[in-house]
């Protein structure tokens, strides 16, 4: 295989992995894991390389997640990429979120002594985030919830509530306007 063309080889690890080979997942990692990171990295200069890193394997994981509409045609740096750039979009967006919370209702109930050793700060940031969430209205509500807070994609976010992906964006820059109107 090292005698081959790098997209064939591309190719045959795909194969591999869909196969459940995932030694080919390490492989593919070998060969694209500092581009992903780097990509990472220049997107969203304010990340930290510890965030990159933590994206960027991720990356490789959505990548497992979305074989089955990979279509190979020598793209598979460009496919990661574009994994990589919707992931850093949605790191950017828990950020602002957090920071607005944190501008809002003060840094607890941005999430910052979510993992206090106090109880006591732990439980305050909670109040604080549940009222937050309970001023929106409920269809935003359930998006903020399920994107920003749990971490779901907009898809996977669309599919549990039966919406389209735009419909997740709209609720989803309406709740962040209401948001930047309320600090």
């Amino acid at each position: 295989m090292m005698n081959a063309s790098p997209q064939l080889q591309d190719a045959k690890l795909v194969d591999c992995l869909c196969n459940g080979d995932l030694d080919a997942l390490g492989l593919l990692y070998q060969r694209y894991g500092k581009d992903v990171r780097s990509l990472l990295l220049r997107v969203e200069p304010s990340m930290r390389r510890e965030d990159a890193d933590d994206l960027c394997q991720e990356v490789f994981l959505t990548l497992v997640d979305t074989l089955n509409r990979y279509e190979e045609q020598g793209k598979m740096r460009s496919w990661l990429f574009r994994i990589a750039v919707r992931k850093a979009r949605s790191w950017r967006r828990r950020r602002w979120t957090r920071f607005v919370l944190g501008r809002q209702h003060g840094e607890a109930a941005a999430g910052v002594s979510l993992q206090a050793d106090r109880v006591e700060e732990r439980v305050i940031a909670r109040q604080r985030v549940d009222a937050v969430l309970r001023a929106m209205p409920a269809s935003q509500r359930e998006v903020v919830v399920l994107n920003v807070v749990e971490g779901l994609s907009a898809r996977e976010t669309a599919a549990v509530l039966g919406i389209s992906e735009n419909a997740v964006a709209t609720r989803l820059h309406r709740a962040r306007q209401a948001l930047e109107v309320g600090s």
